[in-house]
């Protein structure tokens, strides 16, 4: 269904982007203004369709040279200004896959201890310290002096939302950062922050939080996520939730694994980052020195996710329950061979009806790993920059083949083509029943995931996700020559839902959970998984 790399990590990386409390390096100017030309002119060579959010090719211009007199104006002379002038000049585009990095400042910095919830009707409390436990729960009516709903559209202009549930995303992952707050709120203080809240009871209350160091807030983030591990955490675990094994529970917080870079490693594609990035980021272990030993010792997505199948065939399951939530997002290609674990053929010969329109420019080619020239002749055409590759379903079913199922299986980003080869055609084991956890976070590919499943059949259950079906995809790394700030930006355009349907910016789930369910359980951390275990019981 694509071609290559089709997403790299997002979203799954912590919103850690901060500011120094000190004077930055400074750039000359006019360094700092050829830089934004720069970045002009790449996200114009490579992203599907830069003009229409701004009203089309003529205002994304006049915006641009707004942005640029500005620079030269205001006389701005460093990195971490020009970051800002950028993500203010790229809100309108209304794209998150394509974002400009904050840069890792050395110095003194500070966050607030204090963490968020979106849901379909608002952002509760989820993390306090210790002696704010009954504050759990409450409602976030405003940041010092400015409401919620004022601060969702303020932080639009520094941060794109793809739909509703986006901009209240953009609180939780920059809620507690005065850097950001920073720029909404003016005069805001350096030593505490009020928050205004509204208690499950319905009672309102001012609450300062004092501003902490990074190190402190890690040491106190990461001791409340240790106290809500009751199901598997780590990346591909599973287990049953009942004695009975009717019902097995799998976990997923990264579309990255062994296959990926397997792939990456064979293509001779630059995978040593996303290689540390999964020992770093996805499964916290120290990473092998030797790279091929590193490589095997990543679990693989297909051959955890056969296993467990095998699990549920044995005991007969009817139930699955696939955990998306907070999972940012990395290469949709090694689900495919999942969804054909589970339904064999009937995968194989579903229309999704979706498009893909992808762009061929430099930056892309660089990113796969080859030349315009090689890429014509792998696929024997003759594009020139500038060109788009599409991607359309087909209007009609075609009935699955012998060479159907070959071409799946050689093609396959997977470990175990040999497993998936034995299948056939037939599932390794169909659950009579799937249900898919999403929140908010669940973006890029882990969003790919959950619409695939639910398209097959799988209940999507818990918060939309703050990425559209029909928006921009994949991310195509770049760096300003002067400042070296880093970023990404889209090069395709993907439309999963008719343009006329009330889905099409944002995945309604088949079971949504609203606030009152939230406080049913509690604001239990694991709140729908609670929920649904109760929801099947009930069934």
């Amino acid at each position: 269904m694509t071609l290559l790399n089709y997403n790299r990590r997002f979203l799954f990386l912590p919103t850690m982007l901060l500011a120094a409390t000190f004077a930055s390096a400074q750039i000359p100017n006019d360094s700092i203004v050829a830089d934004f030309r720069y970045f002009i002119h790449q996200l114009e060579a490579t992203h599907p369709d830069p003009y229409t959010n701004y009203g089309g090719k003529a205002f994304f211009h006049r915006a641009a040279h707004e942005t640029l007199w500005s620079l030269k104006d205001d006389s701005v002379t460093t990195r971490e200004e020009l970051c800002w002038r950028i993500r203010a000049f790229l809100a309108p585009l209304r794209d998150g896959h394509t974002q400009i990095h904050y840069p890792e400042t050395q110095g003194s910095f500070s966050l607030v201890p204090i963490r968020f919830k979106a849901v379909g009707d608002g952002l509760f409390i989820r993390r306090l310290p210790d002696e704010h436990q009954q504050l759990i729960g409450s409602r976030l009516v405003g940041i010092e002096n400015v409401q919620t709903k004022d601060l969702c559209e303020e932080m639009m202009k520094i941060y794109p939302a793809e739909n509703e549930i986006g901009k209240l995303a953009n609180i939780c992952g920059h809620g507690h950062q005065p850097v950001v707050l920073g720029r909404i709120i003016p005069g805001l203080r350096q030593d505490t922050i009020t928050y205004h809240l509204m208690t499950p009871e319905g009672n309102t209350v001012c609450l300062p939080l004092p501003l902490i160091s990074v190190e402190q807030w890690k040491e106190w983030n990461n001791g409340q996520m240790v106290q809500e591990n009751r199901f598997p955490t780590e990346n591909l675990t599973y287990t049953f939730t009942d004695k009975q094994k009717y019902t097995m529970y799998f976990r997923s917080t990264s579309i990255m694994a062994r296959d990926n870079i397997e792939y990456m490693y064979q293509a001779g594609m630059n995978y040593y980052d996303d290689l540390k990035y999964c020992y770093d980021k996805v499964y916290h272990r120290p990473m092998p020195s030797d790279t091929l030993k590193a490589i095997a010792s990543l679990p693989s997505f297909s051959e955890e996710f056969e296993k467990m199948l095998q699990q549920m065939k044995r005991n007969k399951s009817e139930n699955l329950i696939i955990d998306l939530r907070g999972n940012g997002g990395g290469w949709t290609p090694i689900t495919y061979p999942t969804l054909y674990q589970l339904w064999g053929d009937g995968y194989l010969q579903k229309n999704f009806q979706n498009y893909l329109y992808r762009l061929l420019s430099p930056l892309y080619m660089q990113k796969i790993n080859t030349t315009l020239e090689q890429f014509n002749a792998r696929y024997h055409t003759n594009y020139e920059f500038g060109d788009y590759t599409f991607y359309e379903s087909d209007e009609k079913t075609q009935a699955v083949t012998d060479e159907t199922r070959t071409r799946f299986v050689s093609n396959s980003m997977s470990c175990i083509q040999d497993k998936l080869a034995k299948q056939n055609g037939q599932p390794v084991y169909t659950p009579k029943h799937i249900y898919v956890l999403a929140d908010a976070d669940t973006y890029s590919a882990a969003f790919h995931y959950m619409f695939y499943l639910w398209k097959m059949g799988a209940k999507i259950v818990g918060v939309p996700s703050s990425q559209a079906p029909n928006t921009y995809m994949e991310v195509t790394q770049f760096t300003l020559p002067r400042t070296r700030l880093e970023g990404s930006i889209s090069n395709s355009m993907q439309l999963f839902l008719s343009a006329d349907d009330p889905c099409a910016k944002q995945l309604i789930p088949d079971i949504l959970l609203t606030y009152d369910d939230y406080k049913r359980y509690n604001f239990d951390s694991q709140a729908e998984v609670l929920y649904l275990l109760d929801y099947i019981k009930a069934q």
